[in-house]
């Protein structure tokens, strides 16, 4: 039996992207699964140094059970439509945010940052279930929002990030949705990374997007890496397949060369996003 930091350390490498993920034996919980860290906010002026055209106001996002998720808007002149991100594990908008912004100023669109809650600034104990549901929350502050268009917003979740943006895309009537490097269910995902060896927690059986495609109606993104070893395109491709959307309007973009947290820094990605823009913001 491996000892508990070394399992600990296997699971998480999962969402961080670690080089390898071989024979863990161990039990998958969320404890084991999240990975809070804590940090400080995006500011104007890091949005500044890599896109002058934004500007960044903050957010206080108050979650079903009162915690408060700390959020950022970021807005630029002519923006088509907004964007909400939900980034991965270990995501936070103070070390990744000003990064997230360059990605996606190219594209025209407007876009809200979320940190998960007890990730960044944002308050309260992370679950899988309290990040999808404190999802749905952020969706109905930032259509509340002056200027913000609810018809105009698509839901972009990265990684775990795409569990919360596919449940505010099941529950939420949005312009459409990305789900980049994301999962069928919890279970084809420990089965296709770690191994039989892994157990799941009664907590995190059947997670994962595929129970959202029936109900997912609106435009539907898929992105994932060719080269991604943390969550393989085939699951990509399962919830392509999954989808009852008509081909017209689901879309799956295997990004050749792409890992798992790099797929947006690949032209064929920013290609597969305008297309999908052109679909859901004519």
């Amino acid at each position: 039996m491996r000892t508990p930091k070394f399992v600990l350390s296997c699971i998480a490498a999962l969402m961080l992207a670690a080089p390898t993920l071989s024979a863990c034996a161990a039990q998958l919980t969320e404890e084991r699964l999240l990975r809070p860290v804590a940090g400080g906010t995006l500011s104007q002026d890091s949005v500044r140094r890599v896109v002058p055209t934004y500007t960044v106001t903050e957010h206080s996002i108050v979650a079903p059970d009162g915690a408060r998720l700390h959020a950022v808007l970021l807005r630029q002149p002519g923006a088509r439509g907004t964007v909400l991100y939900f980034g991965g594990n270990a995501y936070s908008m103070e070390r990744f945010g000003a990064a997230t912004a360059a990605e996606f100023a190219p594209l025209g669109v407007d876009l809200m940052l979320v940190d998960h809650r007890g990730y960044g600034l944002s308050q309260g104990r992370a679950t899988v279930g309290s990040l999808e549901t404190d999802g749905a929350a952020a969706f109905d502050y930032l259509a509340g929002l002056p200027g913000i268009d609810r018809a105009h917003i698509i839901v972009h979740g990265q990684s775990l990030g795409s569990f919360t943006a596919g449940y505010v895309a099941a529950h939420r009537d949005t312009a459409g949705v990305v789900l980049e490097s994301s999962v069928t269910s919890t279970e084809d995902w420990v089965g296709a990374v770690m191994g039989p060896s892994v157990t799941i927690a009664p907590s995190l059986r059947g997670r994962g997007n595929l129970r959202h495609m029936a109900a997912i109606t609106e435009p539907l993104l898929l992105l994932v890496g060719e080269a991604d070893r943390q969550t393989p395109a085939r699951l990509s491709q399962g919830l392509f397949t999954a989808s009852t959307l008509p081909p017209s309007r689901k879309l799956l973009s295997i990004i050749p060369g792409a890992n798992h947290n790099d797929v947006m820094l690949h032209p064929g990605a920013i290609d597969a996003y305008r297309s999908f823009l052109a679909l859901v913001l004519p």
